[in-house]
């Protein structure tokens, strides 16, 4: 069943920091829901490659270990760092590689990029 908005624990800082552009999607804000999402139709990355990151996010705190879904999640991720800590926690894989300038590997789709 896809996480909803209240489910999400990190819901009100992925808002904040989203990097994908079409804010009417109904997974804006739930990391894991947009990369399984990207990562079933195939896409070689999530939404946001190229999208520069705000600069005011970097600062952002109050980041809950999500482990809600982490077991979910870890079952369809595509990244081939299968002993990385973030590994089914999508909103920290997202802030942890969303490059400044956009242009580096985003997400948990390094294996497809």
């Amino acid at each position: 069943m896809p996480t909803q908005p209240d489910q999400c624990a990190n819901y009100a800082i992925n808002q904040q920091m989203c990097p994908c552009t079409n804010t009417t999607c109904p997974n804006h804000g739930i990391c894991c829901e947009c990369l399984r999402n990207h990562a079933n139709y195939g896409a070689p990355t999530a939404c946001m490659k190229g999208t520069l990151r705000p600069e005011a996010t970097f600062a952002l705190a109050g980041v809950v270990e999500c482990q809600v879904n982490a077991q979910r999640n870890a079952s369809w991720c595509v990244c081939t760092a299968t002993a990385c800590t973030r590994r089914g926690v999508c909103c920290n894989c997202v802030r942890h590689h969303w490059t400044a300038d956009g242009t580096g590997r985003v997400a948990c789709m390094r294996s497809l990029s």
